[in-house]
């Protein structure tokens, strides 16, 4: 817990470093949003990115692209012959601002977007593109992202996504799309350029010390580009997606703690396998695994290595380790899952009250594993675990009971164990759960 503790204040550290460093430069003084726990689902995160910082000069770090725009400049692009697609591929914000000011939303239009629905969270019609880039120059050259983003939000506005009784909702049909080269502004790619003024400048070092918010915040969408069904995959023409350092985090990072619901619509979506795909949420990364993961992936700028892992430090901080609520339902998590999350993750969640499994394959196994991570003093604050749907049987009601029959008394602070739904127990399970365990009220069949 000491070295978790020591990491995320270093992570802190290192992207204070940075900011400071360009405020100094540049003789501007900017102070960057506190990191809580709450602000991965409170929406002023992300409105506050599109409102001009009286610190960066009245510039706003981030611009959001409409989705009808997005759709209609695939569809023009997708009209002309291969040969001249090169003059409309995506410009840089700092050119399509001054070009065409209305391919973006206010920050005041945003906010006038209508959420989704209540039992989904009130998911933000905010949608967040990962994608690689082909080259250094731009992300994009012949447009093929492009293409494959604009048919997949089209084809995420037109079709529900079903998987055995459970039927998503679709995309809404006006989205605000961050797309980092056209959200942010750019540095100059070429030595005869002109700088892009103080403003701009600060603007971009803030966003990017931000740039995790768009992918990992719960109430925004992703949408992974990936090379699953692209021609640039093994062409040779550019670094695919997987092998990529800022797609990697982006990818990680932004299953954190997304919720995966039918009462909404898919909020993580990976392009390349297909829209009607559901995404398939693993256990997320500790930030020692991620470095090494790094380790073996392409960044274009050497320095951001770290950028990137000082990020993911401190988000895992607010979101997994700083969290009093953590929701994996509907993962498709079996007992391999439960364990590494709970090895990895459990010794250091010392805040957690409610932890749900819910509606995930676990069975008796899932449930022995999350009992043998717990020992005195692990989640000293639980007070509520969701086994809903999880297949335990009277097996696993036989861990619970035995887990909470030890001494010293281990979770201590627990009331209220849900074992409703699919979870093949019978009567007698529950009586020998309840009488052993004796922690206020159980739920079961």
């Amino acid at each position: 817990r000491v070295e978790a503790a020591t990491a995320a204040a270093a992570a802190a550290e290192a992207v204070e470093a940075i900011l400071s460093g360009v405020s100094e430069a540049c003789c501007v003084k900017w102070e960057p949003l506190p990191d809580t726990p709450t602000m991965y689902a409170d929406p002023d995160t992300i409105y506050g990115e599109l409102e001009p910082q009286p610190g960066l000069r009245l510039v706003p770090p981030v611009r959001l692209l409409r989705s009808e725009w997005v759709v209609a400049r695939a569809a023009q692009l997708r009209a002309v012959p291969a040969d001249r697609r090169r003059a409309l591929t995506l410009p840089r914000r700092q050119e399509l601002e001054v070009l065409e000011p209305s391919a973006y939303y206010s920050a005041e239009e945003v906010k006038a977007l209508p959420r989704g629905p209540r039992n989904a969270g009130f998911p933000m019609a905010v949608l967040a593109v990962s994608h690689s880039w082909e080259s250094e120059e731009h992300p994009d050259p012949h447009g093929r992202t492009l293409l494959m983003l604009a048919d997949a939000i089209t084809t995420a506005q037109a079709i529900q996504v079903s998987k055995g009784p459970y039927t998503w909702q679709t995309l809404p049909s006006r989205v605000a799309v961050f797309f980092d080269f056209c959200s942010l502004f750019q540095p100059p790619r070429a030595k005869e350029e002109p700088p892009i003024g103080e403003g701009p400048t600060m603007a971009l070092r803030a966003a990017l010390t931000r740039m995790q918010v768009w992918y990992a915040h719960q109430l925004t969408t992703c949408f992974f580009v990936t090379d699953g069904n692209t021609e640039t995959a093994n062409d040779g023409s550019h670094t695919p997606y997987h092998e990529r350092g800022w797609p990697t985090f982006e990818y990680h990072v932004s299953a954190i703690g997304k919720a995966i619901t039918s009462s909404g619509w898919p909020q993580l979506v990976d392009v390349g396998l297909g829209v009607d795909t559901l995404f398939e949420r693993g256990v997320p990364l500790t930030p020692a695994a991620l470095e090494h993961l790094l380790e073996s992936k392409r960044f274009t700028d050497g320095t951001d290595h770290g950028l990137v892992l000082s990020l993911y430090k401190k988000t895992v901080q607010c979101m997994i380790i700083g969290a009093s609520r953590l929701i994996y339902s509907s993962c498709e998590w079996g007992p391999d899952e439960v364990r590494a999350f709970a090895a990895a993750w459990f010794s250091l969640c010392d805040r957690l009250e409610h932890f749900s499994l819910a509606t995930n394959p676990i069975g008796p196994s899932g449930v022995a594993a999350f009992c043998e991570n717990i020992g005195p003093g692990t989640l000293p604050r639980l007070k509520f675990l969701n086994f809903f749907n999880n297949q335990v049987g009277d097996d696993g009601l036989r861990c619970i009971a035995e887990l909470l029959r030890r001494t010293p008394p281990h979770l201590p602070m627990l009331k209220t164990i849900r074992i409703t739904g699919k979870n093949d127990t019978t009567p007698d399970g529950g009586r020998v759960l309840v009488r052993r365990g004796g922690h206020g009220e159980m739920f079961h069949p």
